[in-house]
């Protein structure tokens, strides 16, 4: 798991981004796109102590869908479809 806390502390230090990612052991695209992240939700290093990581990483990438919602299909429709002739399950 990425560790924001840590890439928020040693950008604010003046780390450059591939320091920054050999100490995280992360990738430098990733820190640069945690960096550009907290910059437009306007989180800065200065982050409160009651602050956890999860709350943080939540903070860096809200869900804005849980699990995706599928459209259950009509049976009454494919009952009927299925009576006429000449049609099967068989997909071609």
């Amino acid at each position: 798991m990425t560790n924001y806390r840590e890439i928020l502390r040693l950008d604010n230090l003046g780390l450059n981004k591939t320091q920054i990612a050999d100490a995280c052991d992360c990738s430098r695209t990733t820190v640069i796109a945690v960096l550009r992240r907290a910059e437009e939700v306007g989180l800065f290093y200065t982050l409160p102590e009651s602050l956890s990581d999860k709350e943080l990483s939540k903070k860096l990438h809200p869900s804005t869908q849980s699990k995706p919602m599928y459209k259950m299909p009509d049976y009454e429709y494919v009952h009927k479809e299925l009576q006429k002739s000449g049609v099967t399950l068989i997909m071609a």
